[in-house]
């Protein structure tokens, strides 16, 4: 917000004249990049473009060496716009001699009537934040086409406190890619010709020097696209890389000229807003752009020959209500990213603190899951499941606890998501498929009757090459006989691309395995689609069950699904048993099997051990 000490006059700014509402320029934090060679090296412009200007004599000719020495084309700009000093860099980039340059205006170098528009923004963005960089076409004498140049200008901020002088950067991004790290870091993203994460970060900060000085509010948004992966590897990565463009496209569609938008990783883009209302207005203002956003990219995109929708996850901070350094503000954004995810698709969350202790608490969670894998803490219980006909336990279902060795148990609703948000789910998993495996060959060594043991895939296991190969290792290891091993897939997990699925389930099922489809009726198969898997065993979701004696829908819902699995020869076990009702109404809809707390509770495998033994029936 302006003070109260306000003006309206004309001004001058790079040689344009124009007219200003707003305070006395307030002194710039800023630095400059002198590049020479291959190192970068940081200085404060404070005091060595001043005694560029008129200091020390062994100073100024030093730096007129490191100057001079400088891959990079630099220019000293005066208030006017007048190059007061250049470098032989800066005279070969635009083509043009020495005299031809120095002392003369920059304006120059930019004589096309398009040009004005871009020097408009410049001198703007400069009035306001004191930096501006971007790709810019310089007439180069000589040539009939002008090559495209990236350019930074930078204020200085000399002794008495006053802007003076600009800096003024060239690079020929022709380069770039023959160029150190730091120079192509600043580049633009060569598929979507966006700002690198690099280029958004040194923008963000350059936005937080320009906002303190102007008590403005900052709005960062970081956004990932649904599902990518699988359109990646559906639909081929050129057709992906074909949608990253297009989401780029849209994305700057919703922005004014004054902000930044950036791809920062394989799918993930950055926004920077700047300039936005203070307080609540900055949640509004943040809010309205990523509900802009969902509805610039709700329109289907047509790639190859299918029409594809794309929906993201946002999260949103703020400066200065959250952070006010541009790492903290990114991992703010990124925290919040993370909630939005958990939420489902086409989401926005903003920052709180309670998520930054939340992020704390996951990461330490994390830091101790990985531990607990390889301090072994963790451990198979046994849930029972029973033969409804004859009242025999036939099976067991294996369920992973985790002993914190302070924390006593942790429940598995706690360190499941986590362990499939890092990844850690795929050794865990496959530690899983080899304990159970072993279980079972020490069950049939006690010459205990034989039952078969469930194993929750995760979605990330079944999406995995090598799934095949660790089941197979696993069945050889042990000696076991595969048909006593059950691996349970949930509908969700099948349904994100139903031919991979097929094609797995069927490599699978040809080692013998048996295969369950597991909480049937919470996603989206049908019976057609159903038919093409090769599952011997359907489990109804515990949902309907615990329902069914009040509510007919349910109950009709559950006769519904024993009746089509049995059409395809598939028995059917129900979860979350818990009350004799229950079991006398799923009898009676001739269901084969079930599991519950009616029977018994997942209990580790020596207390299963003694009920096999004793032969405890229902």
């Amino acid at each position: 917000m302006l003070g109260s000490h306000c003006f309206d006059r004309h001004v001058s700014l790079l040689g344009l004249r124009w007219w200003v509402r707003g305070r006395p320029v307030v002194p710039l934090a800023v630095a400059c990049w002198v590049n020479l060679g291959t190192s970068m090296e940081y200085k404060n412009r404070t005091d060595h473009l001043s005694q560029f200007l008129g200091g020390n004599a062994f100073e100024e000719k030093l730096l007129k060496v490191l100057l001079e020495n400088s891959s990079e084309g630099v220019a000293l700009v005066d208030w006017r716009g007048n190059m007061r000093r250049i470098n032989r860099a800066f005279s070969r980039m635009t083509c043009r001699p020495h005299e031809d340059l120095e002392g003369k205006n920059i304006a120059r170098l930019f004589p096309e009537p398009a040009d004005r528009v871009l020097l408009d923004e410049i001198v703007e963005t400069l009035w306001q934040d004191g930096y501006w960089s971007g790709s810019v076409h310089p007439k180069c004498v000589g040539r009939q086409e002008n090559l495209e140049k990236f350019l930074k200008i930078s204020a200085i901020l000399p002794s008495q406190g006053k802007v003076r002088f600009f800096l003024c950067q060239l690079s020929d991004t022709r380069l770039l890619d023959k160029n150190d790290e730091s120079v192509r870091d600043n580049a633009k993203d060569p598929l979507t010709q966006l700002a690198t994460r690099a280029l958004f970060l040194d923008r963000l900060e350059q936005a937080i020097a320009g906002a303190k000085r102007h008590n403005h509010s900052l709005g960062v948004l970081i956004l990932d696209l649904d599902r990518f992966r699988l359109i990646n590897d559906s639909l081929g990565t050129q057709l992906g890389d074909e949608m990253l463009k297009e989401v780029a496209v849209r994305l700057t569609r919703c922005l004014r000229t004054s902000d930044s938008v950036a791809r920062i990783g394989a799918d993930e883009f950055g926004l920077l807003l700047t300039d936005i209302d203070e307080g609540t207005g900055a949640v509004r203002n943040s809010g309205f752009v990523a509900r802009k956003i969902y509805e610039a990219l709700a329109e289907p995109t047509r790639l190859g020959f299918q029409d594809v929708e794309i929906s993201v996850a946002i999260g949103i901070t703020l400066f200065p209500q959250d952070a006010t350094e541009a790492a903290s503000l990114l991992k703010n954004a990124e925290t919040a990213l993370d909630h939005a995810r958990r939420r489902g698709r086409n989401n926005y969350q903003f920052f709180s603190a309670d998520m930054a202790e939340a992020a704390r608490q996951r990461f330490a969670l994390e830091s101790s899951l990985r531990h607990a894998l390889e301090g072994d803490e963790l451990r198979l219980y046994y849930q029972p499941q029973v033969d409804l006909k004859t009242g025999h336990v036939f099976g067991a279902e294996a369920l992973i606890r985790w002993i914190h060795p302070e924390r006593g148990m942790v429940s598995p609703a706690e360190f499941i998501p986590v362990a499939e948000e890092t990844g850690l789910i795929l050794p865990i998993g496959e530690w899983v498929i080899r304990t159970a495996c072993q279980q079972i060959a020490q069950w049939q060594s006690m010459d205990l009757p034989p039952i078969r043991v469930g194993v929750n895939l995760s979605a990330l296991q079944f999406q995995r090459q090598n799934l095949v190969f660790i089941i197979k290792d696993a069945l050889m290891q042990t000696g076991v006989e595969p048909s006593l091993l059950d691996l349970e897939i949930t509908e969700s997990a099948i349904m994100e691309d139903v031919e991979k699925a097929v094609k797995m389930l069927g490599e699978i099922s040809e080692l013998g395995v048996h295969l369950s489809i597991d909480d049937f009726g919470t996603g989206y198969s049908s019976l057609s689609q159903l038919r093409h898997f090769p599952f011997k065993t359907l489990k109804i979701d515990r949902s309907f069950v615990s329902s069914i004696t009040e509510n007919s829908g349910d109950k009709a819902i559950v006769n519904a699904i024993i009746a089509m699995a049995h059409s395809l020869d598939q028995k059917v076990i129900v979860e979350g048993l818990e009350t004799e009702e229950q079991l006398a109404i799923l009898r009676a809809l001739n269901c084969n099997q079930m599991q519950g707390f009616l029977f018994s509770a997942p209990v580790p495998a020596a207390e299963l051990t003694k009920m096999l033994r004793e032969g405890k029936r229902l």
